[in-house]
């Protein structure tokens, strides 16, 4: 079935394994000092690009590693 963003219905016991693997990797990132967030819209914009065809969920994960974080303004 077409959703809004994604094709569902979805196992919620798999999206909550998802949600676990993507905290582990992103605080993974962070203890290595990889400034990172994890971010819906750009799963969103690459399930619709065709990026990941066979994928029902996609997120997206950005890595930075510059020395101020590009995904907090702190003026």
């Amino acid at each position: 079935k077409l959703g809004q963003d994604f094709f569902g219905p979805n196992c919620i016991f798999k999206l909550l394994d998802l949600g676990i693997a993507l905290g582990s990797a992103v605080k993974t990132a962070s203890m290595l000092n990889i400034d990172n967030r994890i971010m819906y819209r750009v799963g969103v914009a690459a399930k619709r690009l065709g990026m990941l065809p066979e994928a029902s969920v996609i997120m997206g994960i950005p890595l930075s590693a510059k020395g101020k974080s590009i995904y907090f303004d702190r003026k």
